[in-house]
C-alpha cells in the first residue's frame, strides 16, 4: 500500500516528462467530441432555442455533454503540461498562446468580414469603431467572449448567433489562471488535493443545483456554470495524474451510464443524472485518449483541427441557414460542418503550424 501511495504521489510533484505522456488518440477523439457538439448545435438551430438537440440523453443535449468532454481533457492536457515542465508560468503561455491567434482572427472576421456582408447600419450615438473596439476587446480577452454581436444577424432565432461556444473560453482561462496560481503556491503537492477538490465542487454543484431549482435566483447562474465546468475540469487533472493506476475497462464507464439510466427512469430528478453520465463518457474518452496502441499512420498525421472546428461551426453554420433558409437540421450539419472543416484547416495552416514552434521555446525558455 505505501508504494502504491508514492507512485502516485511522485506523478503530482515531478516537473520530468514522461515518455508515455504522447496520446496519439487525442488529436481524433478530441474532433470526435466537437463534430457531436457541431452536429448538437445544428440540430436545433433551425427551430429556434425551445427546441432539443437530437441525440438528447436524459434531458442533456449532445453539445454540453461535449463541452463537459472538451474541459475534462482541458483539465487532462492541463496537469500533463505542469507535470511536464512544472512551471505555472509555461503552462499559462501555453494555453494562451494556443487560443489567442484564433480568437484574434475569429473577431477580426466579424468585424471585416461578415459584418460588411451580413450586417445592418447601426443605430444610436455609438461609432462603428467604438462599438466594435469594445467587441474584439471583449472577444479577445475572454471577458465576454459571448457578447452580442452589434448589429449582425438581428433577426435570427438565436440572439447571441455567432458567438456559439465562445462563451466556454472565459470559464477555460479562469480555470487556467485557477491552476496556475494553485500550482505556484505548491497547492498540488499533496496527493489529496485534487481528490477533495474534484469532489467537493462535484457535491456543491449539485447542492447549490437542486436549491436553485426551487429557488430560482439569477445571481446563482455563474456559479453554478462555473462548477458545472469546474468539477470535470479537476476530474481530468485528477485522471492525469492516476492514468497508469485506472482500470482500462469499458464497465466502469457502463456503470456511470447505466446509473444514470436508473435515475433518469426510475428515480426523482436529480443533478446526478448528469454526473454520472458525464463521467460515463469522461472514462469512455480517458480509455480512447490512453489507448496502449499507438494511432494508425493515417490517423496520426491528421492535423488537430479541433479548436478550429470548435470556434468556427456555430458561426458557420449561421451563415450557412442564413443562405439557405430552407435546410433541415441534417441538411445543415451535412453542408456547414465540412466548411468548418476546410476552414479549420486553413486557420492550422496558416496560423496554428507556424506558431507551434514559438510556443514550445517559450515554453523551453
Amino acid at each position: 500500500m505505501s508504494n502504491s501511495a508514492a507512485n502516485i504521489r511522485a506523478p503530482l510533484s515531478s516537473p520530468m516528462p514522461r515518455p508515455r505522456d504522447y496520446f496519439s488518440w487525442l488529436a481524433p477523439v478530441r474532433m470526435l467530441i466537437i463534430a457531436f457538439i457541431a452536429f448538437g448545435y445544428a440540430s436545433t438551430m433551425p427551430r429556434g432555442p425551445e427546441t432539443q438537440e437530437y441525440l438528447n440523453i436524459f434531458g442533456y443535449d449532445p453539445s454540453w455533454y461535449g463541452i463537459s468532454l472538451v474541459f475534462m481533457i482541458s483539465g487532462f492536457l492541463a496537469m500533463r503540461s505542469l507535470q511536464n515542465h512544472g512551471s505555472a508560468a509555461k503552462f499559462l503561455v501555453s494555453r494562451v498562446g494556443r487560443n489567442l491567434p484564433i480568437l484574434v482572427l475569429f473577431a477580426l472576421l466579424v468585424i471585416f468580414v461578415l459584418y460588411p456582408v451580413f450586417g445592418v447600419p447601426l443605430e444610436g450615438n455609438d461609432t462603428r469603431f467604438k462599438l466594435f473596439s469594445q467587441y474584439f476587446v471583449k472577444v479577445v480577452s475572454c471577458f465576454d467572449p459571448n457578447t452580442v454581436t452589434p448589429g449582425l444577424l438581428d433577426n435570427a432565432l438565436y440572439m447571441c448567433v455567432v458567438q456559439g461556444g465562445l462563451w466556454t473560453f472565459r470559464w477555460g482561462l479562469i480555470a487556467y489562471i485557477a491552476t496556475a496560481i494553485i500550482w505556484r503556491v505548491g497547492g498540488l503537492r499533496s496527493r489529496y488535493t485534487l481528490p477533495v477538490l474534484a469532489l467537493g465542487s462535484t457535491m456543491i454543484y449539485a447542492a447549490l443545483f437542486m436549491y436553485a431549482t426551487k429557488n430560482p435566483a439569477s445571481f446563482l447562474e455563474l456559479p453554478i456554470t462555473g462548477l458545472r465546468l469546474g468539477w470535470i475540469y479537476l476530474a481530468g487533472m485528477y485522471a492525469y495524474t492516476l492514468r497508469a493506476h485506472l482500470p482500462r475497462t469499458l464497465l466502469i464507464p457502463a456503470a456511470f451510464i447505466s446509473f444514470a439510466a436508473l435515475q433518469f427512469y426510475l428515480l426523482p430528478w436529480t443533478p446526478f443524472i448528469e454526473i454520472s453520465m458525464t463521467l460515463g463518457l469522461s472514462y469512455l474518452a480517458f480509455i480512447a485518449v490512453t489507448a496502449g496502441k499507438a494511432a494508425p499512420a493515417s490517423i496520426a498525421k491528421v492535423p488537430d483541427i479541433s479548436l478550429g472546428l470548435f470556434v468556427f461551426n456555430w458561426p458557420m453554420a449561421q451563415i450557412v441557414l442564413l443562405l439557405v433558409p430552407d435546410l433541415s437540421p441534417l441538411g445543415l450539419f451535412a453542408l456547414s460542418f465540412p466548411l468548418t472543416i476546410l476552414l479549420s484547416l486553413l486557420c492550422w495552416t496558416l496560423i496554428t503550424r507556424p506558431s507551434l514552434p514559438l510556443l514550445r521555446r517559450a515554453a523551453a525558455a
